[in-house]
């Protein structure tokens, strides 16, 4: 059995455990947001029909709408004032997975202010669209640090352009598992040079994927996109790990990894524009945005995690941070695999996991053998 060298051990000890704690506390958002909806359908005349919806139960978050705009239909078991409306502040909806309720804005609903009120840790942010009566589709992303949006007549191309960009940031810097897949490849080809190379074919292949994507050129299931990132990590791993000397081989197979594996990840972000749309005259400029947001993003964590490359480097203590790294990687990679397994089809993802523990004993003893 091969026995990983003393100094190695506890650092890879430490990793797994690392791993381990982080696969079983963020699975469920490694990659997705934790939104709310609000899709509006504006009949005209200052009447519209709102679906309100939460992917998590928070009685706390809600919409708020101008004292102009007034609930048509309250909520069952509460009256409504005079004229059959109620406005929002006096009869708060109930905390609920999903409600549809009529609105009318005196004066028209473009103007009026909204907002969404208790928007934190639970749920992060919410997702507004408006359908104008001429078939034009608002869209807006409210966070707690801007919770409200007055509703223009129309996107403008600058506001826009700054919406998507900053949720092309906020994506990939709040996907753990983009960033775990980053850092596979930091480690496997660790010099500055081919460290760019490999970015830019990571953003390039990506780029494709999720434009085709959000375009609805192609159609690929949330579900299985989300396995398949989860399943190159492992990959990644298992290729870094049986490289014993990666320098000589990352000038050419790091771009070329970044590339095929690129076009999953893509997949993976056309998700958060799935989630929001995209504006039907600002096409251009919202996928644009959210592209060079991620590139922001991803040349952020690059800022951060590189130098940290260079001074392991510098002291001669890379290959305990490689190591480390590496398990890391394909220890949260694995976890999140049989857990998006289980969301795409459960009778298979079972199946996996039971000839997944015929393995056990002998990891288990790999395990022991290293870290003795």
């Amino acid at each position: 059995m091969r026995v990983l060298p003393r100094p190695l051990r506890p650092v890879v000890a430490a990793a797994v455990a690392a791993a381990l704690a982080v696969a079983a506390a963020g699975a469920a958002h490694a990659h997705g947001m934790r939104a709310a909806s609000l899709e509006i359908v504006d009949s005209g005349g200052g009447a519209a029909l709102v679906t309100w919806k939460t992917t998590i139960p928070d009685p706390t978050v809600r919409p708020v709408f101008a004292p102009s705009c007034t609930v048509v239909n309250p909520p069952q078991g509460q009256s409504a004032a005079g004229d059959d409306r109620a406005s929002f502040e006096s009869a708060p909806l109930p905390a609920t997975h999903e409600r549809a309720f009529a609105l009318h804005c005196a004066g028209g609903l473009m103007g009026p202010w909204l907002a969404v009120e208790g928007l934190g840790p639970v749920l992060t942010e919410a997702i507004v669209r408006v359908a104008r009566p001429n078939g034009s589709v608002l869209s807006r992303v409210l966070t707690p640090s801007e919770p409200r949006w007055e509703l223009p007549s129309a996107n403008a191309q600058l506001d826009v352009a700054r919406q998507y960009l900053s949720l092309g940031v906020r994506h990939i810097l709040g996907g753990a598992d983009h960033l775990l897949f980053l850092l596979a490849l930091v480690l496997y080809v660790r010099r500055l040079r081919d460290v760019l190379w490999t970015e830019t074919a990571f953003t390039l292949s990506h780029s494709i994927s999720f434009s085709a994507t959000a375009l609805g050129w192609i159609h690929v299931s949330a579900a299985a996109a989300e396995a398949c990132i989860a399943l190159s990590l492992v990959l990644v791993a298992l290729e870094i790990g049986a490289s014993a000397q990666p320098d000589s081989r990352a000038r050419g197979q790091g771009p070329a990894i970044a590339l095929v594996f690129g076009l999953v990840h893509g997949l993976g972000f056309a998700g958060a524009l799935g989630e929001i749309g995209i504006p039907d005259r600002e096409v251009a400029a919202a996928l644009v945005a959210f592209g060079v947001g991620v590139e922001v993003g991803q040349l952020a964590f690059l800022l951060v995690v590189f130098p940290v490359v260079a001074i392991a480097s510098r002291f001669g203590q890379f290959p305990r941070l490689a190591v480390a790294g590496n398990y890391a990687v394909g220890v949260t990679g694995c976890c999140w695999l049989f857990q998006r397994l289980a969301v795409l089809e459960p009778e298979r993802a079972i199946g996996a996991a039971l000839s997944a523990v015929q393995l056990v004993p002998a990891a288990l003893a790999a395990t022991i053998g290293g870290l003795r």
